[in-house]
């Protein structure tokens, strides 16, 4: 694994897919946040903890494009890296992929604030989320066009 984005593999599940036949659009939104959540915890940040002191991320605005749709029993790799991070919000970039065909499936942007859950007040991010992840500002490269990570 790279220290500068994240990658959540993951099996379409049969439940995943929609009468259409296809997976359904808000999984590809459930992925990213799965993988964000898993990203974030590599890199020391104790949600938990926060949570139980009353403060967390919360969504501010998801921006998804859907390319290439996916169906059951495919192999997916969800690919995250923070892109940016201000004084209130970090914006995450999120790349669904399927390195079967090279094919990427969806393109998501994430804008996440930080928040007294108390409150409902937006907080400056704390100095110890900012130094647990790295800043990736262009897209990585592909899984399958790594040779190795």
């Amino acid at each position: 694994m790279n220290e500068n984005w994240f990658d959540l593999p993951h099996v379409v599940q049969a439940d995943e897919v929609d009468a259409q036949q296809h997976v359904h659009n808000l999984r590809y939104l459930q992925w990213s946040l799965w993988a964000a959540r898993d990203h974030n915890a590599t890199a020391g940040w104790d949600a938990a903890s926060a949570l139980s002191e009353g403060f967390g991320w919360v969504v501010r605005d998801h921006e998804i494009t859907y390319r290439v749709a996916a169906v059951a029993d495919q192999e997916i790799v969800v690919r995250t890296w923070v892109s940016e991070i201000s004084r209130y919000s970090s914006t995450r970039k999120t790349l669904v992929c399927r390195p079967a065909d090279q094919k990427v499936l969806a393109r998501i942007s994430t804008r996440w604030v930080y928040v007294d859950l108390k409150r409902h007040r937006a907080l400056e991010i704390p100095a110890e989320a900012k130094a647990g992840l790295a800043i990736q500002d262009s897209t990585p490269p592909l899984p399958w066009e790594l040779s190795s990570e």
